[in-house]
Formats: structure tokens, sequence, C-alpha cells
């Protein structure tokens, strides 16, 4: 489930999360409110009139063997019971590249826009479905368009690799206990990062013996998700864009929060750990995480918790994060990419996106009814989920294709981040040895 994903999901080397941490059209009624439609607008096709095998390979391990029966196989088959499906899960007994050479290559893959960069696009797997797409008379304007919008720049020449299956996003979670002790008002939405850095303070005291802070940032999706949709390398240059002022800009709001004396972690910063300490050592006032974060610690019955939307830019009211998208990709390999489109628009319909959004997987459709159902029938009923779509999502900026898939450059800038928090240098110097450190690695990349 999304709320076992995070951040890995969508850098491959991380995935320390749970993350996050989505889908397509209604040609008949299934717009952006009212009811779900009946139809859903899903094309139809002689094409799967024929028995046929797809498989599906995932680089997201929380989607298991049991939920993709429940929520992908059964589906599917439920429309097109001549479909049969397989389904692995990656990992060291199934790789990729082994698949692919032994001329069993998936049908469908699984994974995040930097798994894309890691396991489609390095075996010649990407297929564009744009003529699919008007062959079959689809309707993208139901799907959220900052998860095609970033598809799209994340591919050459624009392309449609795939379709969203769900999404995440960066929230604000708060410890409703801490501000009861305190007699403080609880957190809101539509907060500025102003109004929540004043607020972190606010809440860092030490009580009763007990050193309390104001608020945490898992900074890996903070920063490569981050809300000025600013890029780690030029798509134009080839050479590291990190070096500017708005970069600047971001990274002195994320340094303001641990400027605040006393909220420092007392070991080595470290974002993941920050979710950790936020419900462990139940310590933590605020933390701003990926909404899948929220995994961790649903159980966990002595921390009365909710969320709310992440603090924006005075200056972008309504500018959240990125999102943090999971993706079918379809491939041509075995030549059956008409028969895995509708395949995956079936698991896109009203329907089956309202039984995800009810299990509390972020659904990827406009439609504000199934929207507003997010989370009804999970553990954590009854908690804030609809700030997941407060804020309008930043659309990711265009990627550089070429070095992407070669340099983890927001690995190297997340580190440095960390860094400066532990050492207590400055934005300037962070952004620098940044700079040098992926033009460093892009030169290596070239070199190869």
């Amino acid at each position: 489930m999304i709320r076992n994903m995070i951040h890995s999901i969508r850098t491959v080397p991380w995935m320390t999360a749970a993350v996050c941490l989505a889908l397509l059209p209604a040609c008949a009624g299934g717009g952006d409110s009212g009811q779900p439609s009946a139809a859903s607008g899903q094309p139809d096709s002689s094409v799967m009139a024929a028995p046929v095998e797809l498989s599906i390979y995932s680089v997201v391990p929380s989607v298991t063997q049991e939920e993709f029966k429940r929520t992908i196989e059964a589906p599917v088959q439920a429309k097109y019971p001549n479909v049969k499906l397989t389904y692995v899960i990656g990992g060291a007994q199934a790789k990729i590249s082994d698949l692919v050479a032994s001329g069993s290559a998936p049908d469908i893959i699984l994974t995040s826009i930097s798994g894309m960069n890691s396991n489609v696009i390095p075996f010649q797997l990407q297929y564009d479905l744009t003529e699919l797409i008007q062959k079959h008379k689809y309707d993208l304007s139901r799907i959220e368009p900052s998860t095609l919008d970033s598809l799209r720049n994340a591919s050459d020449n624009g392309a449609l690799y795939g379709l969203p299956k769900y999404t995440n996003t960066v929230v604000l979670f708060y410890n409703k206990d801490i501000f009861d002790k305190f007699g403080v008002a609880y957190p809101k939405s539509g907060m500025t990062w102003d109004e929540a850095t004043k607020l972190a303070a606010q809440m860092t005291r030490t009580v009763d013996g007990i050193r309390y802070r104001g608020m945490s940032l898992f900074s890996g999706n903070m920063i490569t998700e981050n809300q000025l949709s600013l890029p780690f390398i030029d798509p134009k240059s080839d050479k590291a864009s990190v070096n500017t002022a708005e970069f600047q800009k971001l990274f002195r709001t994320y340094k303001g929060i641990y400027d605040i004396i006393d909220n420092k972690p007392e070991g080595a910063f470290n974002g993941d750990a920050e979710l950790d300490s936020f419900y462990k050592n139940k310590n933590i006032a605020m933390v701003v995480a990926p909404m899948s974060g929220y995994g961790r610690f649903e159980n966990d019955k002595d921390l009365n918790w909710d969320l709310v939307a992440a603090p924006t830019f005075a200056d972008k009211p309504d500018v959240g994060f990125q999102a943090n998208t999971i993706y079918y990709f379809i491939s041509n390999a075995n030549k059956k990419a008409e028969q895995a489109f509708l395949a995956v628009t079936q698991l896109l319909s009203d329907e089956v996106q309202l039984m995800s959004s009810k299990e509390g997987r972020p659904p990827i459709l406009k439609n504000e009814t199934i929207r507003a159902a997010l989370g009804e029938e999970s553990k954590s009923k009854g908690k804030n989920f609809k700030v997941m779509f407060h804020n309008k999502f930043a659309t990711m900026p265009p990627a550089n294709t070429k070095l992407a898939p070669l340099v983890n450059a927001n690995s190297i800038l997340n580190k440095e981040f960390g860094d400066m928090i532990n050492s207590g240098t400055d934005v300037n110097t962070m952004l620098r040895q940044a700079e040098e450190k992926i033009n460093k690695a892009i030169s290596e990349a070239k070199s190869k």
C-alpha cells in the first residue's frame, strides 16, 4: 500500500521509509465532481477477446502478492476474463536485467519516475502510449494533470510511457497531545512557512525534564519533490543547476527550522530518522513528511496524531509539493502493448479508484467524490486525509533525460543538506559544494 512507501519510491536509493506512496478517464460523466460514473469512460476492444497473458514486474514491494490479486488481478479479470496476469516483485532473486536477458521482459512495470530511469529506459522497454490513447479516444482530462505533466517532463520529447496508479505527497503530521499539553491551537492547512516556523519555535521547550522539539523534516522528499519545481541538472547545459537564488530560498526555509534553539536532533541529522523520532519518542510536535509515512505509526494507539496540508511559500500560497506517483509503465517487448494498455485502463476506472481511495491509497482521478472517500475504510479512518488535495501539486520540472538515469543528483543534494545541519555551515557553502559534487558525477558519467 501507498502508506508503506515513501521517498524510495521516487528516488531509487531511498525507499527507507514506508511511500508513498492515481489514474484515467471517464467519458460520460466521471468529471471533477459528482458520483463515479457507471461507464467510467472505459474503452473496449476485440483485441481482448482472445486469451492473453500479461506479466507485471513491480519495483514496489509494498504491493504484495495478496494486494495484487485483490486490487489488480480481480478487477482486470472482472472486465476481461480472458486475461491472465502474472506478478513478480523485483529483488535480488528477480532482477529486471535477468528477465530481459532471458527473453521474459514484462508487459507492465510498476514503479516511479525514478524507477523508470533504472528499470525501464536502460532496457529499452519504454513505449509511448499516445497512439493507443488516440485510437481508444481515452480521456486523460479525468486524471490529476500534474501526474501526467511530470511523466512527460521526465520523458524524451514529452512521451507518455505509462499511466499513474496512485500518488503521494508531503503533508504535516502533528501530535495532538503535545499541543493540548501546551494549550496551543493545532496547526492548520494554509499556513505559510514563516507561520509554521514561528509555531515550531513556540512548541520547542523543555517541560518537566522533557525536551520537546517543535518540528522535524523528512528532507528527502521535501528536496526531491520541492514546491518550487527546481531541477537539479539543467536539461540543456548538462550542468548542475542547484546553486541558484531559488534553491537558496528553499534551503534557508528548511534550515530555519533547525536554527530554532533546541530544535536540532540530539544525534546526527537524518531525514528518515526524523520521522521515526516523531512517533517513537513522542516529543516532536510536528513533522513534515510524505503522507504515506503514517503507515509507520497508524497502529500505535499511544500516538494521538492528525495531519494538515504542508506549509507553502507566501508568494505561492496554493502550491504544495510535487506528487510522488507510482505508474504502470507499459512495454511492447512482447507485442502486447495494446492489451496491457486496456488492462490498465480498467484499473483506472472510477470503481477501482474508489475502492483504492477508501483503503487509503490516494487516487489520481480528479473526481471529488473519490478523493473525499480517502481512507474511509482504512485503519486510520477519521483522520484528515482530505488535506492531501488542499494544495495544488507542483509540477516536476523538465528533466535532463540523458543524465537522470546516470547521476543521482537529488541524493547528493540531500546528503549535503544533512551535513549542513550537522556542521552548522551556511546555505551558500552547502549549495556550492553540492554543485561541485553533482558536476563531478556528471563528468564521470559522461566519461564512461
